[in-house]
């Protein structure tokens, strides 16, 4: 870690949460306040500010007119690329890839990442996504950071106990992967033509003759452009059920540009046998356990209805992650909102400014509890 973590500042905090998690019995509100109903906290939108190079403001959904102003070691990026545990992911020009914690002021640096995943392009659209599995600051040793990375999707690893990224051999059904989920001890993930694959990283050593796992083909790549797919997102809903998101696009010409617009969101709920790692069953649903959801480049959120004053249960709060490179520079990321499953509906919960057209795009980020 490029700082220490504070060894009794926020002992008191973490240990009421791990506390929590673990009761089943219901537990009365007098004595602990309302309890959470999903493990996640509702997030924020981080918007970019020209003000500051390092100042960034998050904007409250359940305190609408709350703004605050979170800072950053270094001038914010072009672009982030994963935002988990309120852990913020940027890599630079030389593939360095940081965790900034802002709410804790703290930062993890990774590896160098190799040059593999030079693509054509600028270089901070070479990473995809990143996704952790636990909070660095719960479990220093024994977090997993998963990478998706090149115009290819392709999957990389790296624990603290390694020296280096663990980079995962991928066949024709185990490539073009949209997005990660840890899942009941295994990494799923989803491609970008129905493809699900997952491998599990828990029996990886620490040494440099360590081979990457295995992928497990759940459901095999079909290159058809009927089952191609602009966007998908894996999510575990507060009831512990797994999910595929599939948004679906209208696109439109403005001047020499192609925009695009979110058009709409289905919904299947995935059925595993977890025994034998078989894929059971794939079922549009309308409803995503009355959850609320949180899709971009951070990692996919699930909210219980319960946790979040004034959202709608089976609501999908998206913000813009299909960014063309070449056309962002003259659009911005506009296409933001929230899709409602039940009857169709877009509506708008931000409005997008022009102003930020050449700033870092918005980004859900999960906040510290005295920020939510």
């Amino acid at each position: 870690m490029g700082n220490s973590v504070p060894d009794w500042e926020y002992l008191l905090e973490l240990c009421l949460l791990i506390v929590l998690e673990k009761i089943d019995e219901p537990i009365s509100r007098v004595q602990f306040g309302a309890r959470r109903s999903s493990p996640n906290l509702v997030p924020m939108l981080m918007v970019p500010s020209k003000k500051s190079a390092t100042k960034q403001k998050v904007y409250s959904l359940q305190a609408k007119s709350k703004v605050a102003k979170i800072e950053f070691p270094k001038p914010y990026t072009r672009r982030y690329f994963g935002s988990c545990y309120g852990w913020i992911a940027t890599v630079d020009k030389s593939f360095n890839i940081t965790l900034s914690n802002p709410f804790k002021n703290l930062s993890i640096h990774l590896p160098q990442f190799d040059s593999m995943a030079y693509d054509s392009g600028p270089y901070t659209y070479k990473i995809q996504k990143v996704v952790l599995s636990d909070d660095p600051l719960l479990h220093p040793n024994n977090f997993v950071v998963v990478v998706i990375y090149s115009v290819y999707g392709r999957v990389a690893f790296y624990r603290p106990c390694q020296e280096n990224w663990i980079y995962m051999d991928v066949d024709e059904d185990q490539s073009l992967i949209s997005d990660i989920l840890f899942h009941k001890g295994l990494v799923y993930a989803i491609g970008e033509y129905n493809n699900l694959v997952s491998f599990d990283v828990n029996g990886v050593g620490d040494d440099e003759s360590s081979k990457p796992p295995k992928l497990n083909t759940l459901v095999p790549k079909i290159l058809k452009l009927e089952n191609y797919l602009h966007r998908v997102y894996l999510v575990k809903s507060s009831m512990g059920n797994l999910y595929s998101i599939h948004k679906n696009f209208d696109f439109e010409k403005v001047g020499e540009r192609m925009a695009h617009w979110t058009k709409k969101f289905t919904v299947f709920k995935l059925i595993l046998d977890y025994k034998n790692g078989k894929f059971l069953e794939k079922k549009e649903v309308e409803s995503i356990d009355g959850d609320i959801v949180f899709v971009s480049d951070n990692n996919t959120l699930a909210v219980s209805a319960l946790d979040f004053l004034g959202g709608q249960p089976n609501s999908i709060y998206f913000t813009d992650d299909f960014i063309d490179w070449d056309a962002y520079e003259v659009l911005g990321p506009r296409d933001i909102g929230i899709f409602h499953l039940k009857d169709g509906s877009l509506e708008k919960y931000y409005q997008f400014k022009s102003s930020h057209k050449d700033l870092s795009p918005y980004i859900w980020i999960s906040p510290s509890k005295e920020y939510n």
